[in-house]
């Protein structure tokens, strides 16, 4: 078995595997010995001894000379795992702060007013629109507008769901109540079987008054069967879905469009259902 590859898959050197793999087979060692037995030239087997010994794999003996010793494997490696653990955290703690200062430059950078572009992207498949569920609602300033369509289907591919509501939805809903807890308004119509299977199941698993509280200040509801399936975010962004043409009860994709006219438009659209739509509390 090629231990010292795998060693090198953790982040050793070759020097730094052969060193410690050697150790390992010979016990308590000398430097200019093991330098011999592993082929790690003289003038870096100290240099691969010291980083061994500052990630735990390596003890050594203050004699005359040093004498060293591999560490026990399962030790040796439970050590570099923490090791490793620890950088992690200190280079993301960095890159936290590196991120935060171009955050601000950034902020400096005179901008022209978003709401007037006109623009639209196109998401494609159901993977892409998952991850475009959380980039969404981060953009959202103020407030979100959505509606689903009446009948949800389980749609079939090759004998298999492509889309289950049962899952899906209830990721929909995390993120609604997530921008409600930060104060974003929400205006939904669903029908009946969305209210109750994710948005009433998922508020009643909340155990905190005060978030509940937030949830229902910023979050109203109505429940209507329509054709319409839509959200509007801050009356100017809108995404649609792409029905697949070769089976249009499939979802081919998500259409993200920057439009403050068209925008308009289907939030008429939006108030008309709004009037139409049966008001339901969460809390009920």
């Amino acid at each position: 078995m090629d231990h010292e590859g795998s060693l090198r898959d953790l982040g050793l050197t070759k020097y730094e595997a052969s060193a410690y793999s050697t150790l390992l087979k010979e016990g308590v060692t000398g430097a200019q010995e093991l330098s011999r037995k592993s082929d790690i030239p003289v003038g870096k087997i100290y240099e691969v001894l010291s980083n061994l010994n500052n990630m735990g794999l390596v003890e050594f003996q203050r004699s005359r000379p040093r004498k060293y010793r591999a560490v026990k494997p399962s030790i040796a490696l439970n050590n570099l795992y923490t090791k490793k653990e620890e950088e992690t955290k200190n280079e993301l703690e960095n890159f936290k702060l590196k991120v935060s200062e171009l955050e601000s430059k950034f902020s400096d950078i005179a901008q022209p007013d978003h709401t007037e572009l006109q623009f639209w992207s196109t998401l494609i498949g159901e993977e892409d629109i998952v991850k475009n569920i959380k980039s969404m609602l981060d953009e959202t300033e103020n407030e979100i507008v959505h509606v689903k369509l009446g009948k949800i289907t389980h749609i079939l591919r090759d004998g298999k769901k492509c889309i289950d509501p049962k899952t899906l939805i209830p990721m929909i809903v995390d993120e609604f109540i997530k921008a409600a807890e930060k104060g974003i308004k929400i205006k939904t119509i669903v029908p009946e079987e969305i209210f109750v299977v994710g948005l009433k199941e998922r508020f009643e698993q909340i155990d905190d008054p005060m978030r509940k509280f937030m949830i229902e200040k910023n979050m109203e509801i109505r429940v209507l069967d329509s054709e319409y399936d839509f959200i509007l975010i801050d009356e100017h962004i809108t995404y649609i879905p792409i029905p697949d043409p070769v089976n249009i009860k499939e979802v081919f994709g998500e259409l993200k469009v920057y439009d403050k006219e068209y925008a308009i438009k289907l939030k008429n659209k939006f108030d008309e259902l709004w009037f139409k739509g049966k008001k339901m509390n969460l809390s009920i």
